[in-house]
């Protein structure tokens, strides 16, 4: 049978979409027949024309479409959006050659959705280094800021978006900028483990490395249509210097020529290594006398930084490296926590990320000025990071015994 993905209906209420849709094939396997995918926003979107709601499903399936060789079929589509699809798509070739990227868009009707004139800019706000970076250079664009449900914190983890909401909210009410928030089952209405079997030949994760840009930048596409805003950013986690050495679905190639109703979408920052985001950001404070708190937590699911994963180790180290105490930024340390650093086991440890970092400590620190519990890192040779076999061997034996009595 030929895959495909055929979309019945798109229901718009007054702040939500609803899709129908049947499938065929393979496909069957692949997405959640209990799950329809829905978005819901914190503002009314009644007035959106469907071929504009569409975009965000369409960019959370392409994707999937492409790689099961797949058809699509809708009824009405934004014509910038259609037109744009074998643009992206390119980028997706480009970056994964071992790949067949095929499917095929069937559309009854393009429709042509104009932004007569700009009202400002939009900005996607995770509250982390990337996003504040960005955030803070197009300030003075009358800009919003959308930040998603659905995508690092779960529907069920009410606690969580709460913790979330307060630090955009006060962020918003710091700033003086209007937000949005978004609400979807992007992550919920596929079978992830029979994606991850399909793209198992490059040993790849389909969040990252083939979801979570256009399918994020997507939810942009009725908000735009409703506020004119003719111009979205998107905070890059790369940097050009590291061209060739990552595979991301976030990336120059892919999100910068995705269009929709005239709407420009920029791959934000991606000029700035991460120590210069975070330079950026120290600079801004100490400039306009703000206090700004980051979010960029891997393991928390609470909302809140847990300063005792990977992620967290590296932003304190960048902050202390600019002379700042990451308490000041929403990091919540103690000293017991601090001397985990140097026996962090986790495998994205490696002294690649972290060599900019000790040049920045050493270039604005004096060693004597910096707490004892990382003096360490200042003096080390940086290429024996993620290195250290004692620990390496010691984290297995402590994972076998957890394992074994289900600790």
């Amino acid at each position: 049978m030929k895959n495909q993905f055929i979309v019945d209906d798109v229901i718009i209420s007054s702040n939500r979409i609803d899709y129908k849709y049947t499938v065929k094939g393979e496909l069957k396997e692949i997405f959640n027949e209990k799950e329809s995918f829905f978005v819901e926003y914190s503002r009314n979107i009644l007035n959106i024309p469907k071929s504009i709601a569409i975009v965000p499903l369409m960019c959370n399936i392409l994707p999937i479409i492409w790689l099961f060789n797949a058809e699509v079929h809708i009824k009405s589509c934004d014509e910038d959006f259609y037109n744009s699809i074998e643009d992206f798509k390119k980028g997706y070739i480009k970056m994964y050659p071992d790949l067949e990227f095929k499917g095929k868009v069937c559309v009854e009707k393009l429709e042509k959705n104009s932004i007569s004139e700009s009202n400002g800019s939009i900005c996607f706000f995770s509250g982390g280094v990337d996003a504040f970076n960005t955030l803070l250079n197009h300030l003075k664009e009358n800009v919003t800021v959308l930040t998603l449900w659905g995508a690092d914190l779960t529907l069920n983890d009410n606690d969580g978006w709460n913790n979330v909401l307060k630090h955009l909210e006060k962020t918003a009410n710091d700033f003086k900028i209007d937000y949005i928030t978004i609400k979807s089952n992007l992550k919920d209405f596929y079978n992830v483990k029979k994606l991850n079997e399909k793209i198992n030949l490059i040993k790849k994760e389909w969040w990252h490395d083939f979801q979570h840009g256009i399918g994020v930048i997507s939810y942009a596409a009725p908000i735009s249509f409703l506020t004119k805003k003719q111009s979205v950013y998107f905070a890059s986690s790369f940097t050009a210097k590291d061209i060739g050495q990552y595979t991301c679905a976030s990336d120059p190639t892919i999100d910068n020529y995705l269009k929709f109703c005239d709407v420009k979408v920029i791959h934000d920052g991606y000029e700035f290594t991460r120590q210069d985001k975070v330079h950026n950001i120290v600079e801004f404070c100490r400039k306009n006398n703000k206090k700004i708190e980051l979010r960029v937590c891997w393991e928390s699911t609470g909302g809140k930084n847990c300063c005792h994963c990977e992620k967290c180790y590296r932003t304190m180290l960048a902050l202390f490296a600019e002379g700042e105490d990451p308490k000041n930024y929403g990091f919540d340390y103690t000293k017991k926590l601090l001397k985990k650093i140097r026996y962090c086991q986790d495998k994205r440890f490696t002294y690649k990320k972290y060599e900019e970092i000790q040049s920045s400590m050493r270039k604005n620190c004096n060693i004597n000025d910096l707490p004892k519990e990382i003096r360490w890192f200042y003096k080390i040779n940086i290429k024996k990071l993620g290195c250290n076999k004692i620990y390496k061997i010691l984290g297995k034996i402590k994972r076998k015994i957890k394992k074994i009595f289900k600790l």
